[in-house]
């Protein structure tokens, strides 16, 4: 697969062009992704449902970065019921709205996250979505910040993502101030290609 989207992804610039990139890429996406056995969303799902016990398994949860779904179908198999996915891609979204898994789509406005959007949950996964080659670095306290009081994100930082210094230094400024780190398992991103991602559990102080 020389020179898929996945080789190309981390040359994309701003976020007219990374909007523009992902509606080209929605079509393909979940088979360039399976191809190479991606298996964070599974990983993200199981980090969450460890701190959330079934009986509550029922409130909103949302999939920020959902992309065409793949999150969303993992979020549904570890049982969780009321998922709402939120995407700046529109292309993603008509194929996460295929899958049937949402209650709800949003599509994301380019530019500054709108606080009072995540502020309506007290669970958000990010499975890979704050990473080089997707949302900023900035995305991460954006997101902490308007955050409830106890609220999660499992948040996703594949390989790139680590050696990323904008990366990890908004990561240790919402665990400075914002959030405390309640779990962080290394483990496989995209075999096929042999990336790594570190999935992180993150509560609201």
């Amino acid at each position: 697969m020389a020179q898929s989207h996945l080789d190309k992804i981390y040359d994309v610039e701003g976020p007219k062009a990374l909007r523009e990139f992902y509606d080209n890429w929605a079509d393909s996406y979940d088979g360039d992704l399976e191809d190479q056995e991606y298996v964070t969303p599974s990983r993200v799902a199981a980090a969450l449902a460890d701190f959330v016990p079934e009986a509550d398994r029922d409130q909103p949860v949302l999939d920020f970065g959902c992309g065409t779904g793949l999150s969303g179908e993992a979020l549904s198999k570890a049982g969780f019921t009321q998922l709402h996915g939120a995407d700046v891609s529109e292309g993603m979204l008509e194929k996460a709205r295929e899958k049937g898994v949402y209650a709800q789509l949003l599509r994301l406005p380019g530019g500054a996250l709108d606080p009072e959007i995540i502020g309506r949950y007290r669970l958000v996964t990010a499975a890979g979505a704050i990473s080089a080659g997707a949302a900023p670095a900035e995305t991460l306290p954006q997101i902490v910040d308007a955050l409830p009081a106890g609220g999660l994100l499992v948040v996703s930082y594949n390989g790139h993502t680590l050696e990323d210094e904008a990366y990890m230094a908004a990561l240790t400024r919402v665990l400075t101030d914002g959030a405390t780190l309640e779990s962080a398992q290394d483990g496989d991103h995209l075999p096929g290609i042999g990336l790594k991602s570190r999935v992180m559990v993150l509560r609201k102080t």
